[in-house]
């Protein structure tokens, strides 16, 4: 659904991004929907005030990453976000130094390096785009120009081939805003799906393609008309295995952790190596054929890693907690989705095992880049912490593993350095940047002044484990807690347990005094409720002083940032009155709409697979981004919620569509 821009609406953002009505509007009705914040500036331009001067942009690189190169004469520079120390790093790839360090106004989500040398850099937390420009020297800090508001939690960025457009996707806003390179003043802004993340637009500028972390899901925006029409392709797959069984009624597997994006070189690398797919890493080394002509890269795709989830039937009681292993897959499976772009469709169309679990496999995917010299595929991984170089001729690129390297923990970006066959990969969680040598497989480290604030320092070691993949005392088949939860939030699914379906429950700024935990609230403290849940999911549990750190991390873990909307204030005063209304029933239960009242109660929403009647009441806070809704997730957007007939929680049915809609951003607004 496209956003209305008011000139004087957007220099204050009041109503440039309001709620749609019911739930984010009808593109897309998972969105939380953006809201309005205040605007503020460094400076009255953004326009550079010493063209020409200082670093350039690397090659033709028109994608944001946490890591970002540019050229100043012969020096090759990385510049590089630190969301804990919320500052952006200059580094020389060559001599492998820092060089400088510059403070920004927020947390640095990622960086883009436009075509007259400024750097744009997303502040997630202070909803919100600056603009920097280059010193002439590059030890000299970076000046800060200007800076422009955005939806809730801006993210991602991508430059048109044109280089006069800057698209800008915003996580917990749930949207895309195209702005003018020049000036930073909105062109349009876009409703997206839930979680939007990367972005890339094609060498045409016809088409900006976005992944979103939960959902398996890539948003296609036409950007060839006025109307900017978002389109969709399905990323589901269905299990391929020896063991497989088709029938018609197959379920397809859905899935999450899409926090990155790669388009495939289009100018033809030259001969690769060898007739045939090099050997997948750890196998047998097979000489090529002589007179077999090289396979060649293919051209016109885009790399989507992410992870395929399958979280069982939710109208049956599982065996096993949180979903099952089908036919040998297990119920989280990585997966790089090869995207035909111009068909704008999927050709990855199943998932296999790629073995036995706990081996390392990329379940937490967080950066990605091409290599134009030979079309393969870079990726790093949280959890794993490896940087992952794969063959990109294949249908899933993950099961064509070329080589790997180890990395300091937290991998978050990645930009590769063409002319000199290397990698700049970024570890947020130990403060750390990793110079690979391509060619030669050499690894050097470069420490820089990486300074977190004393909170970040505090949960360091909570946002470790809570990123641990293959941690037995965690789960017996490799996943996170992050599986589960990107960002401390929730992955959308509705899981099949022994106890019947349970939706995932949003954890970012919910964990603090909405005990007892569960949905059948069973567990009057976060140790507990840890312990449980590690032991559902076949781990034998963390002790001591770590699962201390993990609980002060989940007490603590970011919430999403916040937007207020001067244009939704009369609509959510009105909505308050209805929820604070006795005789609606919503205060009551949802203490005053943020609190809870701690106990359980049977609104009849026993589903046919479930074992109990009573369930816990949860915590409204941030809700506009958590459907689907109840225990089940059987309601897919706030209206249909407050629309339902088949509930007895509360008394919404005789409310007009315009008390519904008042009561909705209300809920929104929370």
């Amino acid at each position: 659904m496209k956003r209305l821009l008011g000139g004087v609406l957007w220099v204050g953002l009041a109503g440039a991004f309001a709620i749609g009505a019911g739930c984010g509007g009808a593109v897309a009705p998972q969105a939380p929907g953006a809201q309005g914040s205040t605007m503020t500036e460094t400076s009255a331009s953004c326009e550079r005030r010493a063209p020409r001067t200082g670093a350039a942009r690397y090659a033709d690189a028109r994608q944001s990453g946490a890591v970002a190169l540019a050229q100043h004469g012969d020096r090759t520079l990385a510049y590089v976000a630190d969301e804990d120390s919320m500052v952006v790093y200059t580094i020389d790839v060559d001599s492998k130094d820092e060089l400088a360090r510059t403070p920004v106004d927020g947390s640095p989500a990622q960086l883009l390096v436009l075509a007259d040398g400024r750097v744009a850099v997303t502040l997630k937390d202070k909803n919100e785009l600056q603009i920097l420009e280059p010193p002439t020297e590059p030890a000299q800090q970076l000046a800060s120009l200007c800076k422009q508001a955005l939806p809730a939690e801006p993210i991602a960025m991508a430059a048109t081939p044109d280089d006069k457009q800057v698209l800008v996707t915003s996580g917990w806003g749930g949207a895309v805003t195209a702005l003018d390179s020049t000036t930073l003043k909105p062109d349009f802004a876009l409703d997206l799906p839930r979680e939007p993340r990367a972005i890339l637009i094609d060498e045409r500028g016809e088409r900006a393609f976005v992944s979103h972390a939960v959902g398996a899901k890539l948003s296609v925006i036409d950007l060839t008309k006025s109307s900017h029409d978002v389109r969709e392709i399905d990323m589901g797959v269905t299990t391929a295995s020896q063991f497989t069984v088709r029938t018609v009624a197959e379920r397809r597997r859905s899935g999450s952790q899409g926090y990155a994006l790669a388009a495939s070189v289009t100018n033809s690398p030259g001969p690769s190596t060898g007739g045939e797919l090099p050997p997948i890493s750890g196998g047998p080394t097979k000489p090529a054929p002589a007179k077999k002509p090289p396979a060649e890269m293919p051209q016109g795709r885009i790399f989507a890693p992410m992870v395929t989830v399958d979280p069982g039937d939710p109208n049956v009681r599982s065996q096993a907690y949180y979903g099952e292993a089908r036919n040998g897959v297990p119920k989280e499976a990585p997966m790089v989705s090869v995207i035909d772009a111009g068909a704008e469709r999927s050709l990855t169309r199943a998932v296999m095992s790629l073995g036995t679990p706990m081996t390392q496999e990329c379940l937490l995917p967080r950066a990605a880049a091409t290599r134009a010299e030979n079309g393969t595929l870079l990726v790093t991984c949280l959890g794993a912490d490896t940087l992952l170089e794969l063959d990109t001729r294949g249908a899933d690129p993950i099961r064509l593993e070329r080589r790997r390297w180890a990395v300091p923990s937290g991998p978050t970006g990645l930009a590769v350095d063409e002319r000199a066959s290397r990698a700049v990969v970024w570890s947020q969680f130990e403060g750390v940047v990793t110079v690979v040598d391509l060619n030669t497989d050499k690894v050097d480290v470069v420490n820089v002044s990486y300074d977190p604030t004393p909170e970040k320092k505090q949960l360091a070691l909570g946002r470790l484990l809570f990123h641990t993949t293959d941690d037995l005392r965690i789960a017996n088949d490799g996943v996170a807690c992050a599986s589960c939860h990107p960002d401390g939030r929730d992955d959308a699914f509705t899981w099949s347990t022994p106890d019947g379906p349970r939706q995932t429950i949003m954890l970012a700024g919910r964990a603090p005094n909405t005990a007892p935990y569960g949905w059948q609230g069973k567990h009057g403290d976060l140790k507990t409720y840890l312990g449980n849940t590690f032991s559902r999911l076949g781990g034998t549990g963390v002790q001591g002083a770590e699962l201390e750190a993990l609980v002060k991390y989940l007490e603590k873990v970011p919430a999403p940032p916040r937007n207020e909307s001067a244009d939704k204030v009369k609509l959510v005063a009105e909505g308050k009155t209805l929820f604070m209304d006795t005789t609606l029933g919503c205060a009551g239960c949802h203490v005053n709409g943020q609190g809870v009242d701690k106990t359980t109660h049977d609104v009849g929403s026993r589903a046919v697979a479930d074992v109990d009647d009573k369930f816990d009441t949860p915590s409204l806070l941030f809700v506009r981004g958590t459907g689907p809704y109840f225990h089940d997730g059987r309601y897919k957007t706030l209206d249909e919620m407050l629309s339902a007939s088949d509930s007895e929680m509360g008394h919404t049915l005789h409310l007009d569509v315009h008390q519904r809609e008042s009561l909705a951003a209300y809920l929104q607004s929370l």
